[in-house]
């Protein structure tokens, strides 16, 4: 059973709960961890000994945004070795955002959907491909 936490950052609360409610519907092992900001969520990146499964991240977000977010763990060689797969969940998806994301190490953006059902459907994808994915720390567990 695969316990490394999934982060999700996004500074709308009621996007933590419907997130939360998801992956407690689809019954996932995984803890879920959801920060507001992007800094807090560095610090907990960059003090855990745990390598996360994955993070989902909002892009703007007031502090630090999620660009800056994914700036700061290729920034940092720890972090960067972890190999913590970073998708991008936002709404609405902006030409330009779009652009300065893939400019980043990311491995997808996502635009979320309107209908709880379908964002629980979305996620089960995302999550489903990072299960049956393979990555250098998908075997340091």
């Amino acid at each position: 059973m695969d316990e490394r936490p999934i982060i999700f950052m996004d500074a709308d609360e009621d996007d933590h709960d419907m997130y939360k409610q998801a992956l407690t519907e689809l019954a996932l092992s995984h803890p879920v961890v959801v920060f507001a900001n992007g800094q807090i969520a560095l610090d907990y990146l960059t003090t855990s000994p745990d390598v996360s499964f994955l993070i989902i991240s909002e892009i703007s977000i007031p502090g630090m945004s999620g660009l800056e977010l994914r700036q700061q763990i290729d920034q940092n060689p720890t972090l960067r070795k972890k190999c913590i797969p970073f998708i991008f969940m936002t709404s609405p998806v902006v030409d330009y955002l779009v652009e300065e994301a893939y400019e980043l190490t990311i491995q997808g953006l996502f635009e979320k959907k309107e209908t709880f059902s379908a964002w629980k459907s979305q996620l089960a994808a995302i999550i489903a491909y990072w299960t049956e994915c393979h990555h250098p720390k998908r075997f340091n567990r």
